[in-house]
């Protein structure tokens, strides 16, 4: 649902997707409440060629300050562009940058171009999957400094019929705005005649993290 993919697309193959959370009492390293609605990311990824895709995709964040002094701004978390190379059937390795930030968005600002790296894994479990990812961000600029900050996450997926199946995830980030990052993440995938649909409920761990979100993504193969 959050982490990424350690599979890449067939050759020519082509997703379209999108996604969408409300996440309700987000917490700045100094205390103050802010609600947040992001769109995104909503983009495009192709497969190039065997074990080889690349994609683009853009995230747009709407703050809204619950305490005076909050986050209270609308724009761009940036426009992305990735390349994945699957390295073996359990492991991929992910290179991408990030442009067009709001170094005023939160929780994660950008300002100037970013560069990330991360390492999707997975294997088989029973009748599911185990995955995960480890990745860092290298962030230009902000304020003087030049933040880097570890992602991380684990997650289990089980089938339950064709075409269904549930997931849980935990994830989280060393947060560029100064507190760190951890959710629980629970929910499920329908696949709908060509659309993959997959609403999620989040729980915040850590009180930088929503105490609650509510999202759904979905994706369109080609």
């Amino acid at each position: 649902m959050r982490i990424s993919s350690a599979s890449v697309l067939p050759t020519h193959a082509t997703e379209l997707f999108a996604a969408a959370d409300y996440e309700l009492a987000r917490e700045t390293e100094g205390e103050l409440s802010y609600d947040s609605f992001r769109l995104g990311p909503v983009g495009a990824r192709h497969g190039l060629f065997e074990n080889f895709e690349y994609g683009a995709s853009f995230v747009f964040v709407n703050n809204r300050k619950d305490d005076d002094g909050a986050p209270d701004r609308s724009g761009l978390e940036g426009a992305t562009v990735y390349g994945k190379l699957a390295v073996s059937e359990a492991l991929a390795l992910e290179l991408g940058a990030r442009v067009l930030g709001d170094d005023r968005i939160f929780p994660y600002p950008s300002d100037g171009i970013d560069f990330y790296v991360n390492l999707p894994l997975q294997r088989g479990l029973g009748d599911g999957r185990l995955y995960g990812e480890i990745g860092l961000m290298v962030q230009d600029e902000i304020d003087g400094t030049s933040p880097a900050y570890l992602n991380w996450g684990i997650g289990y997926a089980h089938p339950f019929q064709p075409g269904t199946q549930f997931n849980v995830e935990l994830f989280g980030d060393e947060n560029p705005t100064g507190n760190n990052h951890m959710q629980l993440l629970i929910g499920a995938g329908f696949d709908l005649e060509g659309a993959l649909v997959r609403p999620r409920l989040g729980i915040g761990v850590y009180d930088a993290s929503p105490a609650v979100s509510l999202g759904a993504d979905v994706r369109w193969h080609f």
